[in-house]
């Protein structure tokens, strides 16, 4: 029996034009929006984006690039 291992960043890279939240180490801030593009090392590029802190509405950001070892955990939005 052959079973399929599904990498993670092909999770993320369907993800890509859907909404997502990214959590940013260290900062306890999410950031919120479009899923523009991503690399192999998890860079991203986000569109329509606004930040939240401690689950507070923040500033909206616009166009935001994240580097990929800033990032805790990335999520679609439900």
């Amino acid at each position: 029996m052959a079973t399929s291992i599904v990498l993670p960043i092909k999770k993320v890279f369907a993800l890509v034009d859907s909404q997502i939240v990214v959590e940013i180490k260290d900062e306890h801030r999410k950031l919120q929006g479009r899923l523009i593009a991503v690399d192999e090392y998890l860079n991203i590029h986000m569109d329509e984006t606004t930040e939240y802190i401690d689950n507070q509405r923040g500033r909206n950001l616009g166009t935001v690039v994240i580097r990929g070892n800033n990032i805790l955990t990335i999520a679609p939005v439900i």
